[in-house]
Formats: C-alpha cells, structure tokens, sequence
C-alpha cells in the first residue's frame, strides 16, 4: 500500500508517528547526539520512499532495497569526521542490538530470536564508511559490497540490504549509526523507518535439479596361440622331407577371449539452479557444492573443485553447470547431490525463507558405457596371401579354434619354407589388444649329392674308372672301420668288387646291403680330393666334374631319420625313393648311432663290430636283423641316387 494521496497518507503517517515514537524511547543522546545525525534516504534515480519524491530524510519505503543512508546534512547537523558503520535492528532493541552477534540485530550474521531474524546479513566491515566535514559532512569513502547511489540532495549514499525482516507488526526499523568499536547507545544515532505493507513478502527459494549419468569402461583382452602340423604323421611336426610331391599341413588357430576388466567408473551430469520467475529481485552470491557418495570424488564445472560460484541469478533466469564424480572401484549404485547455497536477501529487499537446497538424483552402474575389445577380426597370412578367418562384419565374439590346411609342393632339392602368421585385431581393441601368432613349415627334397648308382659302377665307365685310379682303393677299403675284418677286407680287385655287385639280390637283403654300402663308398673314394679324384686324365679316363657338386660326399652330412623305402631293379642297378612314402627313422630304429652322419662316418659305422660281424661267411649285419639292414641298406641306396636328406 502506498501513502500518496490525502486522508489515506495521512492517516498513514499517524500511524508511522506512533510507531516510530514508541521505537525511539530507547534512543538517549551522546557524542552523537549533539544535533549531529545520520538519515534513511533513498536513490534519486531508484526512488521507492513514500513520503515525497524530492525528501532526503525518507521514513517510509515500498520495499527494503529502497532504503538507503546518508551523513547527514551538509550543513553542520551532520555526522562528525570519523569511521562508522550502520546495523539495522528491531524497534526496542537499541540499547545494545547495534553490536554485531546481538539479540535483534538484522545485519549480523547471526540468527536472532526474532521473528524473521534469519542471519542473512554480513559483516561489521562490509558497513563500514568514513565522514569528513571538508567535504560538508558528505559520506566520502565506501569500498564495501553494498550498493551505492546518489541522494536528491546529490550525495553518495550507500543501500541498507542484506538485512532481515522485523518483528514489528507495523514493519518499523531502525537504522543506527555507530561510531567503529561502539559498545554504548550514547556512540549511535537512530533513525526509524518503515517498509510498506507491513512486511515484505517473502520471495521465492532458487529451485534447483541435476542429472546424474553412470559411466564406465569394460575391456577385454586376447590371447592367440597357432599350431602347424604335418597331415598323416603319428608325432606333429613342421618339417618333412620327401621325394617330389606335396604335403599337406593342418593348423589350428585359437583366440581366447580374457574376462572383462571394468575401470574409470564415473557419475556425470548438469546442475541446474534457476530464479524462480515471480520473484522481483536479484539473488546473489550463489554456490553450487556436489557430493557423492561410496567415496567419490567431484569436480564441479572443470574447476579442479566440489564447488562452483554462480555470482548473480536474474529473476526467471537460470544457470546450468557440469559436474563429474570418480571413483576408485564399482560403486554399484548410490545417491550424487548437489547443494545450491545463496544470501537468502534480495536485490528488492526481499528474503527468501531457505539459504539453502539439495538436489539428489540416485545412479546405478549396470551396462558399460564404453566396450573395447569385445570383438576382434582373425585374419591369416599364409606365405603373402591374407585370409579372413572370423565371420563378418560382426568379428569374432567368444573364444574360438580354427582348424585349416593348406598343401604346398616338395622342391626337387634342397628345403622351401612357408610362413604363416595368425593375427587379431579390431578398430576398438586399445593398446596392448593386438597379437599375433606364427608357424614356419619346411618341405625338404633330397640334397643334391653327385653320387653315382650302382649301375653305373657296374658299367663301362665305372670300371675304367675303378681300373684307371683304383691304386690306392683297396688299401682304402680294407681301412674303412676300426678293425681289419671288414666288409671289404677280401677286396683286393675288380673282379672282388664285381663279385659283390653280382652277389646282390632283392631277396638275400644282407649280400644287398653289402653292394649299396660299396657303391657308397666307391662314390665317396673317386669324388674326394686327395684320394680318387685328379685333375690328370689318364687317356680318356677323368673322374666326373658332378662328383664335386658341394665338394663331393666328404661334406654332405644326413638326416638319419628320414630313410625312404627304396624300390631296388636289379637289372638296371637304380632305386628311388618312394615318393610320399612316410621316412623311416632310423635313429630311433636302432640302426645307427646318431640323428645325423657324414658319409664318412656311416661307412665306418657299417664296417664296424657291431653292426657287421664276421661269423659265418661273408658275415652278416645286425645279427641277421633284416629290418635294420633293410633300413641301412636304403640309407646308401638314398645316397647314391641323390635321394637323401641333409638334417
């Protein structure tokens, strides 16, 4: 209600008469009282008093933010030189509520016993200014938080609010000006003033909301193991050697899938704080605090804190900021809240009835936000050529072995490899995510001797070569083994080694091994420099340049274990190997000494006590084992038709 216009502003300002002079009984006189006095007033520009638009001692006021104070006149009723600061208080408490933390004191801090004494206000400090009579007892010096304006009369004067509501059922309080440090009423000026209406009404709490987002990460890893092994074998191996053909290799692919590794578990979201529309005036200093519980911790708007300062919220206006909470380990679920704290006193001298408000919104880790690794794709590289091993597009999910072959040909001679890798990867799968696995097979031909068959030691150019350079073969022969009863120690002519050879028979397998073993070690003898071999031609008699492919037999060294089945013509004096046929270890069979041997070395195994003994004539191998002699005599047979492997 406004006091304007005839009986009503007079009855009015009867009313506020009677008021104001109950109010003051209290007030006595002192340092300040010698005519000297300070005002409520109000801005020029703002305006909002009752009593006259162009008044400067204003008493009566349409809202608490109209309400100002001044130094006085500029006349010499003014305030003296000095500090002083200004306290609003309830009608009756004069003699005392000026001092801050007081019963009915509006402008402390503290919540009084009054009605509507919320502990809205500030500090001492904040009301704090200084007068000078230089300048006509105007207020000269404010550096406080409070609002400052400009009087009719043209002065500086500072705003009263934050304070909180009276008691006084006709709205009335009092201003006091007290000298810094006052502990007596006799140190204070009062003056009285009322807001329209009784009381201002209440504005309305800041609303607030938030949101609160679950958010972690899940993460598997893979392992990936690759075999290779050669089709049809009784042990798995990568390495086979054959005579001409293919092998065939079967290999087996797994990728095993880890379990799920949850981390960066984290609750996100918005706070929303908004002035709520109905109300008229500004709320300030507002704060945003978000906690959470199960041990989080929270940033609040990327501040590196739990809290975030919002400054000034408009009527009707609102403010959103970001927030996250982390923790350490799976919570599970809980509750996030954030608490939105502002001055309760508004910019038109309203108070809201709660400083404060909580908004809670509860979260519940369920379903990962982000998934690497769930996923890969398989692929295979065999020898350059990349296959997709797990279906598409989806990749490969679960643990899971592939089985595949892949057939590749023996080489003529010598040994191929053929590598293969094995790899996963996925577009999602973080570092450390990827592997590979690899396998290396090798088909092996027979190496490349330049040893001769029997055949051809039994034809012409065999026997002239034996007659034209055998000076010293016999004495060589008779040498081989470590005791002078031999295979050959009876071998002393062509017509001896000839003998041997005709003695051969696919049915009798010892007077076999006896003629593969001679033509062995006649290869040996005529394609070794230093013994058969020469430069020199006698007539038209020249050992073969092929002897010397790799330095002869006096470098070749041969893989025991893989001896072929040979197929012996005796009317032609060849054999081969079988091709495909699976190779006999003869190492483990017992028929020789190592896993590998030079030529050399397996002659004079073979003409050695054991295996070859002299009982019975002409003396046997392996104690008439036909087993082991077969396995031997194939072992020279390989040789001599350059069927046999290196190890």
């Amino acid at each position: 209600m406004k006091w304007r216009n005839g009986p009503r502003r007079v009855a009015g300002l009867t009313t506020l008469l009677v008021a104001l002079s109950a109010a003051l009984v209290l007030c006595t006189s002192g340092a300040l009282a010698g005519g000297n006095a300070g005002y409520t007033t109000f801005d020029a520009v703002q305006g909002g008093c009752l009593d006259g638009p162009n008044g400067v001692d204003c008493n009566n006021y349409d809202s608490k933010g109209d309400v100002y104070m001044n130094g006085g006149p500029a006349t010499g009723a003014g305030l003296n030189d000095g500090d002083y600061y200004f306290t609003v208080i309830v009608p009756g408490h004069q003699n005392g509520g000026f001092i801050q933390g007081a019963d009915g004191n509006l402008s402390d801090k503290t919540n009084g016993s009054t009605a509507g004494d919320l502990g809205s206000g500030d500090e001492i400090a904040d009301r704090t200014f200084t007068i000078s009579t230089v300048l006509g007892h105007k207020l000269i010096s404010y550096g406080g938080p409070h609002g400052t304006g400009t009087s009719p009369n043209g002065q500086l004067i500072v705003q009263l609010i934050p304070y909180d509501d009276t008691s006084n059922n006709g709205g009335v309080y009092i201003m006091a000006i007290c000298e810094v440090g006052a502990t007596s009423p006799s140190q204070c000026k009062f003056d009285a003033f009322r807001i329209n209406g009784q009381k201002v009404t209440p504005a309305a709490d800041l609303t607030a909301s938030k949101t609160a987002v679950p958010d972690f990460t899940r993460e598997y890893t893979w392992d990936i193991t690759k075999s290779a092994c050669a089709h049809g074998v009784t042990a798995c191996t990568q390495r086979v050697e054959q005579v001409g053909g293919t092998v065939q290799f079967d290999y087996a692919v797994t990728v095993t899938k880890s379990a799920a590794s949850d981390s960066g578990w984290q609750v996100g979201g918005d706070i929303t704080v908004a002035n709520p529309i109905g109300n008229t005036g500004d709320v300030m200093n507002i704060d945003v605090t978000d906690a959470i519980d199960n041990s989080g911790v929270c940033d609040v708007d990327n501040t590196g804190t739990d809290s975030q300062n919002l400054g000034t919220l408009a009527p009707g206006a609102s403010k959103t900021v970001s927030y996250v909470c982390t923790f350490s380990s799976n919570p599970l679920g809980g509750t996030n809240t954030a608490t939105v704290t502002w001055n309760p006193n508004l910019s038109d001298g309203s108070v809201t009835p709660l400083s404060s408000y909580d908004a809670t919104a509860d979260y519940t880790f369920s379903d990962p936000t982000t998934i690497n690794g769930d996923c890969i794709a398989v692929t295979d590289n065999f020898n350059g050529t990349i296959t997709t091993l797990s279906p598409t597009p989806a990749g490969e999910c679960a643990t899971k072995t592939y089985n595949y072959s892949h057939t590749v040909n023996v080489p003529n001679f010598g040994c191929t490899s053929y590598s293969n890798t094995a790899t996963f990867s996925g577009a999602e799968v973080t570092t450390g995510l990827k592997g590979s696995d690899s396998q290396t097979v090798s088909v092996c031909g027979p190496t490349r001797t330049g040893a001769l068959t029997m055949g051809f030691w039994k034809g012409p150019n065999g026997q002239a070569l034996i007659t034209t350079y055998g000076s010293g073969l016999y004495a060589w022969l008779h040498g081989l083994g470590p005791n002078a009863a031999g295979p050959f120690s009876g071998v002393n002519t062509l017509a001896d080694i000839n003998a041997i050879f005709k003695a051969a028979s696919a049915t009798n397998m010892n007077a076999m091994l006896r003629a593969q073993m001679l033509a062995t070690a006649l290869d040996y003898y005529f394609g070794t420099t230093g013994l058969g071999w020469s430069t020199t031609a006698v007539g038209k008699i020249k050992p073969p340049s092929g002897f010397l492919i790799n330095n002869g037999l006096s470098t070749f060294t041969m893989d025991m274990t893989s001896i072929c089945p040979m197929v012996d013509n005796l009317s032609t004096g060849t054999a081969t190997c079988t091709s495909g046929h699976p190779s006999t270890n003869g190492f483990s069979a017992g028929a020789f000494p190592s896993a590998s041997m030079t030529v050399l070395a397996l002659l004079n195994y073979e003409a050695s006590n054991p295996p070859y003994t002299t009982s019975g004539i002409p003396g046997i191998w392996y104690a008439g084992n036909r087993t082991k002699e077969e396995i031997a005599k194939n072992a020279f047979d390989q040789i001599n038709n350059s069927d046999a492997f290196g190890p």
